[in-house]
């Protein structure tokens, strides 16, 4: 028989879920936005037990959807009874400390001055360039102001790499001098697209 939390005594060290634990946590979260909101319990003294509606139902179509025998402990009466709101109630305060975690993660990886892994990372200055070589106005742009062959992808990467005088457009992102280069060619393009 197990044994009963003794009350006023420190919590045990937290440990880690165990696989089953773990499966039961996820199927809470799956059964908890269908729940009934609450369960009540209700004495019926004609039939001499205790029985388990849902709450709010009442009138002569409730039915319980439990009854307790006489042999139950008050402390499992009580989950039984309280179960939706109490599983309501876990899965609420899991959502909260995951959301209180991730915000003291944040918090210090500003403090180590770390960029957020979530955060949308701006383009480098090789996808601009390979992301604009692909739209059809950049290389009609291409054609009519630089007199490129835009016939087919290849020739119009070719023709910007040579314009740029890079071998690869990866040297946009170390090559300072290259990524200048490739800013000055599509600020020409922005402005003459405006």
């Amino acid at each position: 028989m197990a044994s009963a939390a003794q009350p006023n005594q420190p919590d045990p060290e937290p440990r880690r879920l165990t696989d089953a634990e773990k499966a039961l946590c996820s199927r809470a979260r799956e059964l908890e936005p269908v729940l009934s909101y609450g369960w009540q319990g209700f004495r019926n003294f004609e039939e001499g037990r205790t029985e388990i509606l849902v709450e709010g139902d009442n009138g002569a179509d409730a039915r319980p959807i439990l009854i307790l025998t006489e042999e139950i402990s008050y402390a499992d009466r009580e989950m039984v009874v309280r179960g939706a709101q109490m599983v309501r109630a876990l899965v609420a305060g899991g959502r909260y400390l995951k959301w209180a975690n991730e915000q003291l993660r944040a918090e210090i990886r500003s403090l180590k001055g770390q960029p957020d892994p979530k955060a949308k990372k701006p383009f480098s200055h090789a996808q601009n360039c390979a992301i604009q070589c692909a739209k059809p106005d950049f290389k009609h742009w291409l054609h009519e102001i630089h007199g490129a062959d835009i016939s087919d992808q290849i020739r119009v990467d070719n023709h910007v790499r040579s314009m740029l005088q890079i071998g690869s457009r990866a040297e946009l992102d170390h090559d300072p001098e290259a990524a200048r280069r490739w800013l000055d060619l599509y600020g020409s393009f922005k402005r003459r697209a405006r």
